[in-house]
C-alpha cells in the first residue's frame, strides 16, 4: 500500500525539527539598563552610543549588570555639570543608580561627554556586587577617589569623558 499525501504531510511536519532543528525559542526583549525620561538627555544617550564607541560599549557593560541607572535633569553642586548622586536604593534584585546633568552647563559634546564620565562612575559602583547602599556608594568612592569631604574622582573616568568627546565630536 502506497502512502498517501495526507500520511507524507504528517510525516514531514513530524520530522520537522529533526531536521532543521528545534524551533527558536521567542527572544525576550533585553532590559535596557541605562535611561532617561527626558527627551533631550534620552537622545543624547541614543547619539552618545551611535558616535562613541566608548559610551557605547559603556552602556552594554552596565545591560550586563543588576544596575539600573537613570539620567535625568537636576543639580549637582559643586559648580559641576553632572555627577552620580550618592543614593543607590534597591528594586527588587536591581541597584538603583540616578546621574544627574544640568544640560545647560554642558551643551552638545560636552554633554556626551559628562554622561560618559559619570556612567564610568556607576559601573565603576556596579562593578562591586558589594555596593548595595547609599553609605556603601559613598565609603566606595571615598576608598577609590577621595577628593575631599563630599567630592570624589576616578583617573577612569576623567579619560573615559575626555574620549567620548573627542569620539563623538
Amino acid at each position: 500500500m502506497a502512502p498517501t499525501p495526507a500520511l507524507i504531510l504528517v510525516a514531514l511536519v513530524c520530522l520537522s525539527p529533526t531536521i532543521h532543528g528545534q524551533p527558536a525559542a521567542p527572544q525576550v526583549p533585553a532590559i535596557q539598563r541605562v535611561r532617561s525620561e527626558n527627551p533631550l538627555l534620552s537622545g543624547t544617550l541614543v547619539q552618545g552610543a551611535e558616535r562613541s564607541t566608548t559610551f557605547r560599549r559603556l552602556i552594554e557593560a552596565i545591560n550586563a549588570t543588576d544596575g539600573l541607572v537613570y539620567v535625568m535633569e537636576g543639580k549637582c553642586g559643586q559648580g559641576v555639570r553632572a555627577c552620580l548622586h550618592m543614593s543607590l536604593e534597591l528594586s527588587g534584585k536591581n541597584r538603583l543608580l540616578r546621574i544627574l546633568v544640568t544640560p545647560r552647563r554642558a551643551p552638545g559634546c560636552e554633554l556626551m561627554g559628562s554622561i560618559g564620565h559619570e556612567l564610568q562612575h556607576a559601573l565603576e559602583a556596579l562593578g562591586n556586587p558589594n555596593v548595595r547602599t547609599s553609605f556603601g556608594l559613598s565609603s566606595f568612592f571615598h576608598q577609590i577617589g577621595p577628593e575631599g569631604p563630599r567630592r570624589f574622582e576616578t583617573p577612569e573616568a576623567i579619560q573615559v569623558g575626555l574620549r567620548v568627546e573627542k569620539e563623538a565630536c
